[in-house]
């Protein structure tokens, strides 16, 4: 398995919150995977999370905590994307020690429906696919490429956290 995957990762409570919190702040309208390959790629919605300081490091240490890997957080946003608004694939970091992790926060969707690909480590053409589920976190090496497809049915919107992070050595 390319994927770590890590069903239920914050408490439930916690998990209600930090959806709430996300929802409540800022966004911005145009974000999309590759900007600079393709004009016409979909759209979506980004809540860019920087400078929201402890709540960063507060996820960031249940994402060190579940993987028992050194981690420092280097980017944190939200996507929030609607029906129609799927993203490309493509590779966050080509350094070795670079880790990305996707925490999906809204409701589970129907089998199929917001999945996540990423493309198998050696393999260009095989495709590992997750279901969209509430509270499951997927961690992997940023040098793979992956896209989060959008919700099939129109709605309520696909909200993920992404985390962009490098691992280092104590």
């Amino acid at each position: 398995m390319t994927v770590e995957v890590y069903k239920n990762f914050l408490p439930e409570t916690l998990m209600n919150q930090v959806v709430g919190h996300i929802l409540e702040q800022p966004h911005r309208y145009g974000h999309t995977s590759k900007m600079s390959e393709d004009i016409k790629s979909p759209r979506w919605y980004i809540c860019e999370l920087e400078q929201d300081i402890f709540f960063s490091r507060c996820m960031l240490s249940f994402i060190t905590d579940k993987v028992r890997k050194n981690l420092s957080l280097y980017k944190i946003y939200a996507n929030i994307q609607y029906a129609g608004q799927n993203g490309g694939f493509h590779v966050d970091n080509f350094t070795p020690h670079s880790r990305t992790a996707i925490l999906m926060l809204s409701k589970t969707l129907p089998k199929g429906s917001g999945t996540f690909d990423v493309k198998e480590e050696g393999f260009q053409n095989k495709i590992e696919t997750h279901d969209f589920e509430q509270n499951k976190l997927l961690y992997f090496k940023s040098t793979l490429s992956h896209r989060g497809n959008a919700p099939l049915e129109p709605g309520f919107p696909r909200v993920t956290l992404a985390f962009k992070m490098d691992m280092y050595n104590k």
